[in-house]
């Protein structure tokens, strides 16, 4: 039986000095893309060419709509870009939170955690990717970024996604939120580490 493209989260806690696994949540089916993917998605498989007025709409984290096509002399490193480097809190994997519920006009993870060592801060690691593969019954690829705790207390993550970053029509880079969930409340203490993973998954 065809299952299409699904999506799973999991955080996974962790001792940051010696690794020691401190918890895992569940491995969760993420219900989130937002209208953004299948926009981002449409402009990529659809507008094969620049041609005028061949441009989607798409609204970017500042909630501004931007205009994107697809340029076939534009490199592909300029298209739904993923792999923010450490202490880059502008794209990848994105924490928050809020626990406002998601919906499909999502355009930002609502109260970012930001990048950092201060009060209610977190440091954005770099991303590590698992590629593509048969695992099983199904074919899994997976997105992962560490967030490490040294602010001296305690952060609570309640929301997590994915922003990619994307050229629009006029060559500028801009940002993009593909999918958006609530967690649950995932306390990271003080020198603890919080692994998101992102597990995209289609099965034949």
């Amino acid at each position: 039986m065809y299952t299409p493209l699904k999506l799973y989260f999991q955080i996974t806690i962790t001792d940051t000095k010696t690794g020691k696994l401190i918890r895992r949540t569940r491995k969760q089916l993420s219900r989130s893309f937002v209208l953004q993917f299948l926009q981002y998605f449409e402009m990529s498989v659809r507008h094969a060419y620049e041609v005028a007025g061949d441009i989607v709409s798409i609204k970017d984290t500042g909630n501004v709509a931007r205009n994107f096509q697809a340029i076939i002399n534009r490199d592909m490193y300029q298209a739904w870009s993923c792999d923010a480097i450490e202490d880059d809190d502008t794209y990848g994997i994105i924490v928050g939170s809020d626990n406002t519920a998601e919906a499909n006009t999502d355009y930002k993870i609502i109260t970012q955690i930001a990048d950092g060592a201060a009060a209610g801060e977190l440091d954005y690691s770099a991303h590590t990717f698992v590629t593509s593969a048969v695992v099983g019954a199904n074919v899994d690829f997976q997105i992962q970024r560490p967030f490490i705790n040294n602010s001296g207390g305690n952060v609570t993550i309640e929301e997590a996604g994915i922003y990619l970053k994307a050229v629009d029509n006029i060559a500028t880079p801009r940002f993009v939120c593909i999918v958006r969930d609530t967690t649950g409340t995932v306390t990271v203490a003080d020198g603890q580490t919080a692994t998101v993973d992102y597990t995209f998954r289609t099965t034949v």
